[in-house]
């Protein structure tokens, strides 16, 4: 880290820790083709007594640029209570706390990261690419509000970010209601130890009806079950991932529906955003299990899987 970046990361107020998909507060006292990841040799210095390992899949979803920490409503013992909480100098210290306990940590945010602060719209999401960037995420997704500066724009602000981004469901459009191309890679493996880990990408397909047409203008959306069988298929049975997850910005309604469908056959999780659900729980369905960890940054979802000989023996 540079001493701009590091003094840039204490004016945001660099302090206090985060707690396990629970709120990241902001006291001391608080508690506590496809794009392709590798890891080319085995590391068995994180090894469990009995040859598995773990690895941490870290999300946070919404987070609509709210850089500093903020009032949060909590429900305690039936009362309603209000915590500062999120801000990404916080988010920072909570992900390099847990790369250090973990280095086989993975950190994924789907969607809706340049809309939703005066910061955000005076510098139309510009100001988020630094501060995205020195976070170190490995992994994104565009949200709804993704084309709020219009698809160009879109295109550049995510291009500017370091990791690799996913959507199989967002298409150039030709016109006359043609599909082009994808307009980013339907999927990402992150191979960890040998063992292959599979994300595929869907944002909500009602984001021309839901907002202005003209924020999307020269982008065809399609619903996630259209070709979602299709890259399953391709990540288990071609690729041998094994463990298979949707990174979603769709809502929960529609999340849990996906995972209902045959179509999400061989989907282990659905990690889902849009709808600002803290959901701590994992909801499971016939097919998937789905989970979504709130919003603005005051909570992260953090999955863990127990890896044993190639097999996911657990999540939790």
């Amino acid at each position: 880290m540079t001493n701009n970046r590091r003094g840039f990361l204490r004016k945001l107020g660099l302090a206090g820790a985060a707690s396990l998909v629970n709120p990241v507060l902001s006291t001391l006292s608080a508690q506590t083709g496809a794009s392709t990841g590798e890891q080319d040799s085995v590391d068995k210095s994180h090894e469990n007594p009995d040859g598995s390992f773990t690895v941490s899949i870290l999300q946070t979803t919404d987070v609509h640029c709210q850089v500093h920490p903020h009032d949060e409503l909590f429900w305690e013992n039936g009362k309603s209570v209000f915590r500062k909480t999120g801000g990404y100098a916080h988010l920072d210290s909570y992900f390099k706390k847990i790369r250090k306990k973990n280095p086989h940590t993975f950190i994924i945010d789907t969607g809706d990261m340049f809309q939703g602060s005066e910061l955000s719209v005076k510098t139309t999401g510009q100001a988020m690419v630094p501060i995205l960037n020195e976070l170190g995420y490995d992994l994104y997704l565009p949200g709804n509000w993704e084309v709020i500066y219009y698809k160009k724009a879109m295109q550049t602000l995510l291009g500017s970010l370091h990791g690799p981004k996913v959507c199989a469901n967002m298409y150039h459009d030709l016109g006359d209601g043609k599909k082009g191309e994808l307009i980013f890679p339907p999927y990402h493996i992150w191979q960890v130890n040998g063992v292959k880990i599979g994300f595929i990408g869907y944002t909500d397909p009602l984001v021309p009806l839901r907002q202005s047409p003209n924020y999307s203008k020269g982008i065809i959306y399609t619903k996630p079950e259209e070709n979602l069988p299709h890259f399953v298929d391709v990540l288990r049975n071609q690729e041998q991932c094994a463990y298979v997850l949707v990174v979603a910005h769709l809502g929960l309604s529609q999340q849990i529906a996906l995972a209902n469908m045959e179509a999400c056959k061989g989907v282990d999780y659905i990690l889902g955003g849009d709808t600002h659900e803290r959901v701590r729980k994992p909801i499971q369905c016939t097919y998937s299990k789905v989970v979504e960890p709130g919003a603005f940054g005051s909570f992260v979802g953090k999955l863990d899987l127990t890896i044993k000989d190639g097999k996911v023996q657990s999540d939790r």
